[in-house]
């Protein structure tokens, strides 16, 4: 029975694949007539990583249009009648033949946290067009990051759902595997002294301790890691065990805030992980961001 349910999980995997494949496509030829290019983020850059890419599970179409986000939203609109929604921080969002699409201006929210505008600026210097690799999909040309963008963007990414919701499994595979294929392309003398500069630095060793001591990587893929080991398992731990397991509210403002409020307090041994900053600071700086676009408060 359990080879069926995993038999029947991978089919999926394959079908929702293919559909996220071809709307990327489709996408990006729209797109291309409107002289936009389209630099994908995460997702299906990183499953080519993968050693079968469709047996990754797809969900959100991440992009960015080198400045031209604005532009790309005024032609899924006039173009395919499209409703964008502008209401988030550092992206807009719609819908694709169901496939939700996040159109990135920022790489990451700018307004969160007190280093972000540092950060924004060193992946804006890596994304440049010159820097990028370009792929055929289906007979669009697709732009995907560098190896020294990724090395900063997917280890702050991981970092933020590490200490503000929750690090899933694959998120660190993808990691893993990224590591795996480009680790040679990486300037890690660069990338690690900024990860330091940032507060990532003891985020980013343990992380690439689970990869090699639970998840099967070869540790020579890797920089030398400075193991804390109890460290190490208590975040594997919570990958696959969240300490805070409550899933949030669907509605109800107050609810919601309670909820966010509790998680936030919950996760507060994690932000000394992710973040510079002290904890009083931060939660000031996050409640003016979410004052700022109260909308934002129960996404």
């Amino acid at each position: 029975m359990k080879r069926l349910q995993w038999i029947g999980y991978v089919v999926s995997y394959e079908r929702m694949y293919a559909k996220h494949e071809s709307t990327i496509a489709e996408l990006a030829r729209i797109y291309e007539k409107r002289n936009i290019d389209v630099l994908l983020l995460k997702g299906y850059g990183l499953s080519l990583d993968w050693p079968i890419p469709n047996h990754r599970a797809v969900g959100d179409l991440d992009m960015y249009n080198f400045g031209k986000w604005k532009e790309a939203d005024s032609v899924v609109e006039e173009v395919n009648s499209i409703k964008v929604d502008n209401g988030h921080e550092h992206h807009t969002i719609f819908s694709f033949h169901g496939v939700p699409v996040e159109n990135h201006y920022d790489f990451i929210n700018t307004k969160a946290h007190r280093d972000a505008p540092v950060i924004e600026s060193r992946l804006k210097s890596l994304a440049k067009r010159e820097n990028c690799k370009v792929i055929d999909v289906q007979g669009a040309k697709i732009y995907l990051p560098s190896a020294d963008f990724n090395a900063i963007f997917l280890m702050r990414h991981m970092g933020q759902h590490f200490a503000g919701e929750h690090l899933n499994l694959r998120q660190v595979l993808d990691w893993g595997f990224f590591v795996r294929a480009h680790h040679e392309k990486v300037n890690w003398n660069e990338t690690i002294d900024f990860l330091k500069e940032v507060g990532l630095y003891t985020f980013f060793n343990q992380i690439n301790a689970i990869c090699v001591d639970y998840l099967g990587f070869a540790e020579d893929a890797f920089p030398a890691i400075e193991r804390r080991k109890e460290l190490e398992t208590r975040i594997l731990a919570d990958i696959l065990h969240p300490e805070f397991p409550a899933e949030k509210p669907s509605k109800g403002l107050w609810k919601i805030l309670t909820f966010k409020l509790q998680r936030w307090w919950h996760n507060r041994w994690k932000h000394p992980l992710v973040y510079r900053e002290w904890l009083l600071p931060m939660f000031l700086t996050l409640l003016w961001s979410h004052l700022r676009r109260y909308k934002t408060i129960k996404d």
